[in-house]
């Protein structure tokens, strides 16, 4: 497309996780040009689930898949359209080079001209944590390749849950945290402690080290903040 820029980005999203794949988008969205098209291929057979959607998300363009991803994103959809020129059509096998590149073209050259807005979009459950009187109990949702466990605490639940109240962040069997750092350094080498990351998700990480191998902090494993 003369004139456009694409810029491709890779993240360590696992096979089909349309959940994670959500949280990374979500992490990128606000450092990006208004009107930026992001093209998202995950879980993305045409066949399985019609017609490719495209979001206007924080003055933003979202094309994906009708597989529940865009129901998950944080940040909310101002509108949803959906392909009515029979792209999604050809997408059965190579969905990015038949269908998302095609439907970004169309949208680079057009907008949302006599696009029709989708009737019904994919809902999937994300992973929340579980907030008691005296406890949080959230998950481990993405490990960067720092080895940094994110869980799905944000700093909102926590500071509403808290109430002010000493608190004690339960990461595994064997270690516990009494407070969260406002950087990496503020600890020993080697040292774990818990920090927010830039969209306020409260992050296990060890100075120099891999949080999730030493802490058993694999996606999916439980992190608790008991209050007193």
């Amino acid at each position: 497309m003369p004139g456009t820029d694409f810029e491709l980005i890779t993240a360590s999203v696992s096979r089909h996780d349309v959940v994670e794949a959500a949280y990374v988008l979500d992490d990128i969205l606000l450092d990006f040009e208004p009107d930026t098209i992001h093209i998202v291929d995950i879980e993305s057979d045409m066949q399985q689930f019609g017609p490719a959607l495209v979001a206007r998300v924080h003055n933003q363009w979202v094309i994906a898949a009708n597989n529940g991803l865009l129901s998950l994103l944080r940040h909310g959809l101002d509108a949803v359209f959906q392909d009515t020129e029979g792209l999604s059509e050809k997408g059965g096998t190579f969905t990015l080079l038949n269908t998302f590149l095609p439907l970004a073209l169309r949208l680079n050259l057009k907008g949302s001209a006599g696009m029709k807005k989708a009737a019904e979009i994919m809902e999937k459950a994300g992973l929340t944590p579980v907030i008691t009187e005296n406890a949080i109990r959230g998950t481990i949702i993405y490990v960067d390749s720092f080895g940094n466990a994110v869980s799905n605490i944000t700093r909102e639940d926590l500071e509403r849950a808290a109430a002010k109240r000493k608190m004690s962040i339960r990461l595994n069997r064997f270690n516990r945290l009494h407070s969260i750092a406002d950087h990496y350094a503020s600890v020993q080498l080697g040292e774990a402690n818990c920090v927010w990351t830039n969209h306020n998700y409260l992050q296990v990480s060890i100075y120099h080290g891999d949080a999730s191998r030493l802490l058993g902090l694999e996606k999916g494993k439980m992190i608790t903040v008991e209050f007193e």
